[in-house]
């Protein structure tokens, strides 16, 4: 996974400050055409962003998917605070950044974690993918595909081993 990559970092950045302030407010009143513009504008950066990669939120969530019928966007949702505490060491130096476009008060890794948790609490999200019906006799088997699958391209490389720790983590407690 590209490591440097100014256009895809910057776009991604504009994704999470435009998502962070506005989709709770998309949440919390359907029919505001402003929060559905800024969320529609802040996915498609998103999007665009994905160039880099994808990480390993993705692939878990694609295999979940597969075996359990889950939402896609809920179970990257359920999954991100494990994988991100995972990379932490990974995106040391672009946390600061991060904490900014989403206008957090902290600039390290604590108050990013604590802000993306905060806004999975404040929406509602399941804390753990037990809730969802994933079971942990399961996750050597997801794991074992989530390695096969191309979007799983990582800040931090993940041992099979690795993948099924932060399985069985996200099964017990997520967040």
């Amino acid at each position: 996974m590209p490591q440097w990559h100014p256009l895809c970092d910057g776009v991604a950045l504009e994704a999470m400050g435009l998502i962070h302030r506005w989709l709770g407010v998309a949440v919390d009143q359907p029919d505001n055409l402003e929060a559905r513009g800024a969320m529609l504008a802040g996915s498609c950066l998103a999007g665009v962003a994905f160039l880099k990669g994808l990480g390993l939120v993705h692939p878990l969530s694609h295999m979940i998917g597969a075996a359990y019928d889950t939402h896609h966007g809920l179970t990257n949702a359920v999954l991100l605070p494990v994988v991100l505490r995972y990379n932490e060491p990974a995106i040391a130096d672009k946390v600061p950044a991060m904490c900014r476009a989403m206008d957090l008060p902290g600039r390290g890794f604590d108050d990013l974690h604590g802000g993306v948790v905060a806004l999975l609490d404040r929406l509602d999200i399941p804390r753990r993918l037990a809730d969802l019906g994933v079971e942990p006799g399961r996750a050597r088997e997801i794991a074992e595909k989530a390695l096969t699958d191309p979007a799983a391209a990582n800040p931090t490389p993940a041992s099979l081993a690795q993948i099924e720790e932060l399985l069985l983590e996200g099964i017990r407690q997520a967040r």
